[in-house]
């Protein structure tokens, strides 16, 4: 099977689509006959990413997981592939389909499966750093190697079941929690900023900004790396909270207004709303990335999920941690 690699316009906001359920794939047909050029795209995105000075920033379990799923650095891998490393571990499978990005409701219904599904697409060559749609390296190379972690299965496991009993409201909350963990998240490992979210892994745009804020952290005095790391952040997002919720009021507008298109565009019109909202650029919105404590009620507050930029990422203090807050708002819904 072949796929249209015609790329549409695409704003950051999800596009309705209208697919041929002829088009969708089968359990019996998942497999794609790539070209060399989607496999040349492949192989240097996978060499983009995997090098040492990035690598050492990524969670010690992705790492752990990249090992276990042994990715071709060369070529796209099959989806039995996949599942041959991912089923056994974890009991998810993976199945690919046609569309492209969508409401969650269709995800959601597969999640409660133990169905992770990865896309047909593949970004072009002009999208090789950063591009604002998922596309099948960002679901293969940035979610599927936590799939062989029995801990990461667990955390997936938390959604569906909460999404599916919640009101509208409540499901906008958890779409922002996942995004925020799953996505665009983060953990301190060893004292030290370490990247968990796939948005983050498989984006080397978004994996080198974010390096480069751990960075200007300790440069900057805002972090001393020689003391534990998680209190000063918290003490910094006390402080700094009433200016986090004006900048995340004032990028949802922004995104309304279509200006959240692109990664070199947002970060421009980011930086003219800190000189609207008269908010110094030091402390913790000194970098290009907010980081702050993985807070509920922050996260909330965001009232649509950017995905053309993230300017603002939130940290665990730990991945057990993450999975007692994650607990804390999606298991009494889900116990309903």
């Amino acid at each position: 099977m072949t796929i249209n690699q015609n790329v549409p316009s695409y704003t950051g906001d999800i596009a309705e689509q209208h697919i041929d359920p002829s088009q969708e794939y089968s359990t019996e047909n998942q497999e794609i006959a790539f070209s060399d050029e989607q496999h040349a795209i492949w192989a240097d995105l996978f060499a983009g990413i995997h090098q040492p000075y990035l690598l050492e920033h990524l969670c010690r379990e992705y790492r752990m997981g990249l090992e276990l799923l042994q990715l071709d650095p060369h070529r796209i891998p099959t989806v039995a592939h996949l599942n041959e490393r991912i089923t056994p571990r974890t009991g998810w499978h993976i199945e690919r389909t046609v569309v492209r990005y969508t409401l969650a409701d269709d995800w959601y219904k597969k999640f409660a499966q133990r169905i992770f599904l990865i896309t047909d697409y593949l970004r072009t060559r002009d999208q090789m750093e950063f591009t604002p749609e998922p596309d099948m390296f960002h679901d293969i190379f940035g979610h599927l190697p936590f799939l062989t972690q029995e801990f990461y299965a667990r955390i997936e496991d938390k959604f569906a079941p909460a999404y599916m009993k919640a009101t509208q409201e409540e499901r906008e909350v958890i779409k922002r929690l996942a995004w925020y963990s799953t996505e665009f998240g983060l953990v301190v490992e060893d004292n030290r900023f370490k990247v968990f979210g796939a948005g983050i892994i498989s984006g080397r745009k978004e994996l080198t900004r974010t390096v480069m804020e751990f960075y200007r952290l300790g440069r900057d005095n805002v972090i001393d790396y020689a003391r534990p790391i998680f209190p000063q952040l918290h003490e910094q997002f006390l402080a700094g909270r009433n200016d986090l919720h004006r900048i995340i009021d004032g990028v949802n507008d922004l995104h309304k207004q279509g200006q959240m298109s692109s990664a070199d565009e947002g970060w421009n019109v980011v930086l003219s709303l800190y000189k609207k909202l008269d908010i110094a650029q030091e402390g913790m919105f000194g970098g290009e990335v907010i980081i702050a404590p993985f807070d509920v009620e922050t996260i909330a507050r965001i009232p649509k999920t950017v995905y053309a930029f993230n300017p603002m990422l939130f940290v665990c203090e730990s991945l057990e941690e993450m999975d007692a807050v994650l607990d804390s708002y999606l298991k009494p819904i889900a116990m309903r």
